[in-house]
């Protein structure tokens, strides 16, 4: 009797299941109808979606994974341990941060995305379904519909995220007028646009356009733009992504690809990007006005001008990466070779060889106690050009004039100029720097009397130029060295002296020359000589006789920046073939900038006793000749006029003073706050590198910061 009693329960229960079987097919056919498909595929690749035409671009994949909670980084509780960052973030640098209320608009985006999480129970985290796993934005600076493009009042741009189920879900709701409803009594204005959902939030200036096609969620303040990336979703042949663009295939997409090879990182944390940066207004002044080949305050921008053109730069390329202890850049500046001047064009048309014929044995040569190095292969004759150009007129005349009085190779000089042409013919087109920290030579003579004084005190570091030469151009290089030697007194040299190289075992046999006059800055002297393949000029012999140290280690025990445990990770990112290499130092470049800050400090109106007394003779023959020319000397002028208070007295302490003002320190607020903020970096640096590869159209590039 129990039997069907069993089986009728075994038949409820299967027209319960087969009901509850319906139930969900048909929700699902309603969720996949009205809200959307649980069963759509992907869109490959979101670069596909963005038109090559926009002019600012930037991916990012795995965003969730950078942050413990936004917005703090996961690096950020290690990074803020290192040595300086507490001083980088109290500095200007901070401030500036502050000033432009980035810190409270960090805050504000932490706020919303936690409201959201809150107010969906949880079942939205806008960084794990929205930004978390792909995000890119793209858009435009210019109005391109117009001829020429004219700037926006405010960029049009476009967010793309691949979004997950529950983001899919609620674009679905939202089209439906009871959900729009409830949005628009929480403030946000939901409606209808066509295939778009048409966004309105209380004190905005533009609506916003959303809309979803398969995992892809697109929101853009203009239509046209979302209109244009769905045509590319579509395969339209008329359009264009900016995923197979050449510069950003060549720039960025293969250069990562390498670095990552390199350093064995996948998947690479890296933040892609394309930009144009004529098309933002600030970078277009910027490049009208920086470097100004005419600045009358520094010489480095006048010589900077010489090599950079910012308004021929079209687009910038690559990728930031992060891992651990490292920030690494690499990518392409597209440039327009009709910006060139003929100086930049012949710098980018520098010969072709291979990294260790030129740059590695450079690198051996430059001692461990370098803060800085640099090496480039460039013409050295139109170099030399550049830098005599970028001095002022009245000090390329005072060197023009002592040229006109001196031979080379047994002919008349006519000036600076022709004795560059006739050097040049020397070198092969490479030029390397070497920069340390300047520490005074306090080596005296046999009458105890310093052997290279300096009036004109400054933390200058010294600084040394190398040169490789042509087979036969150490001839050349040694006929330069002979005639400074044979007229020192011409180029207001006051003394001529042979530093010795010593060896574990005795000397080299080459000597470093140094001609010395106290008013060059910071270190009193002019140092050059000429051994092997190179020739090096310097304002410190010191650093010529470590840099021929370091050259010989087996002789001499030096060690060269190739020796620091740091340099092997850089040295596996370098190409085979490349142009430039820019290597910094943190731990030697730190007491560099406190010597800095020390004489900023030390900085007064009143000129020291010890640099009058050095410059006082040029000061009288100055004014003797520009003022009082009746007069061939100091000697035959009346005793009234000398004397304390005397015309010619007040004359030459006048002259003086205005050239104390001019040779001091004269550091203001603004420039302790940016020392204070190099010194903060130096020591939170290890070591950075700066690797480039020139070619007539681009600047490929690759930077390594390694922090402590």
């Amino acid at each position: 009797m129990a039997k069907p009693k069993q089986n009728r329960g075994r038949r409820i229960l299967r027209k319960l299941g087969i009901t509850a079987l319906v139930l969900v097919v048909f929700l699902l056919m309603f969720v996949a109808a009205f809200i959307f498909n649980p069963f759509e595929g992907s869109v490959v690749e979101l670069r596909d979606a963005v038109p090559r035409g926009v002019n600012f671009f930037a991916r990012k994949e795995r965003l969730a994974e950078d942050f413990e909670a936004f917005p703090e980084p996961k690096f950020w509780s290690k990074l803020s341990e290192t040595r300086g960052f507490t001083e980088l973030v109290k500095g200007s640098l901070g401030q500036s941060w502050r000033r432009a209320g980035l810190d409270r608009a960090l805050l504000q985006v932490s706020d919303s995305l936690d409201r959201v999480r809150n107010d969906s129970g949880g079942f939205v985290d806008v960084m794990r379904d929205v930004l978390g796993t792909e995000v890119l934005i793209a858009g435009n600076q210019l109005n391109h519909r117009t001829s020429p493009p004219e700037p926006l009042a405010e960029p049009y741009w476009c967010l793309y995220a691949r979004v997950s189920w529950r983001v899919k879900a609620l674009h679905g709701l939202a089209g439906f007028g009871l959900v729009q409803g409830q949005l628009r009594q929480n403030g946000v204005d939901v409606s209808n646009d066509g295939e778009d959902l048409l966004v309105k939030l209380s004190g905005a200036s533009q609506p916003l356009y959303v809309r979803r096609y398969l995992d892809l969620l697109m929101v853009s303040n203009h239509k046209p733009l979302i209109e244009q990336s769905q045509r590319l979703l579509d395969g339209n042949r008329d359009e264009e992504p900016i995923g197979q663009m050449a510069a950003y295939t060549d720039g960025a997409e293969k250069r990562i690809q390498r670095w990552a090879s390199a350093n064995a990182q996948d998947p690479v944390n890296v933040l892609e990007f394309v930009i144009e940066p004529n098309t933002f207004d600030s970078f277009r002044r910027l490049a009208t006005s920086w470097p100004n080949p005419q600045n009358r305050d520094s010489m480095n921008e006048r010589v900077l001008a010489s090599f950079v053109n910012l308004k021929g730069w079209q687009q910038i390329t690559g990728g930031l990466m992060f891992a651990d202890g490292v920030l690494a850049a690499t990518g392409q500046v597209g440039l327009n070779s009709k910006q060139h001047t003929p100086f930049q064009s012949s710098f980018y048309r520098a010969e072709q060889e291979s990294r260790a014929k030129w740059l590695d044995p450079f690198l051996r040569m430059v001692p461990e106690t370098a803060c800085a190095a640099a090496a480039l292969r460039m013409p050295a004759g139109e170099f030399l050009h550049a830098m005599f150009g970028a001095l002022e007129d009245a000090e390329k005349e005072l060197v023009n004039d002592a040229m006109r009085r001196t031979t080379f190779q047994g002919t008349n000089v006519v000036d600076t100029n022709d004795l560059i042409e006739r050097m040049k013919v020397a070198f092969l087109p490479r030029t390397g720097f070497v920069f340390r920290q300047n520490d005074p030579d306090m080596s005296r003579d046999d009458k105890g009397e310093l052997m290279v004084p300096v009036a004109a005190k400054s933390p200058m570091p010294q600084v040394a130029w190398v040169f490789w030469l042509r087979p036969g151009g150490a001839a050349i290089a040694e006929e330069l060295v002979t005639m400074l030697r044979t007229y020192f007194s011409t180029f207001r040299f006051q003394k001529v002296w042979h530093l010795p190289v010593p060896t574990a075992t005795g000397k080299l046999q080459e000597n470093v020359t140094e001609f010395t006059n106290a008013r060059i800055p910071g270190t009193g002297e002019i140092a050059m000589i000429v051994f092997r393949d190179f020739f090096v000029i310097s304002n410190s012999g010191p650093l010529i006789r470590d840099i021929l140290r370091t050259r010989y280690p087996g002789m001499t025990g030096a060690r060269s920046m190739r020796d620091l445990p740091e340099f092997p990770a850089i040295e596996n990112e370098l190409p085979s073939e490349m142009n430039a290499l820019v290597w910094l130092h943190g731990e030697n470049l730190l007491p560099m900038f406190e010597d800095y800050l020390a004489f900023a400090e030390a900085d007064s109106d009143q000129a020291d006793p010890e640099w009058l007394m050095q410059n006082r003779p040029t000061a009288e023959e100055q004014v003797r000749r520009s003022q009082f020319p009746r007069y061939p000397s100091k000697a035959s002028m009346p005793k009234t006029m000398v004397d304390e208070g005397g015309e010619f007295e007040v004359a030459v302490m006048a002259y003086l003073r205005d050239l104390w003002r001019r040779e001091r320190t004269n550091f203001t607020t603004e420039d302790r706050q940016q020392l204070e903020q190099w010194k903060a970096m130096a020591q939170m640096l290890r070591v950075g590198c700066v690797q480039l590869e020139l070619e007539n159209n681009f600047i490929r590039y690759q930077a390594r910061l390694m922090v402590r």
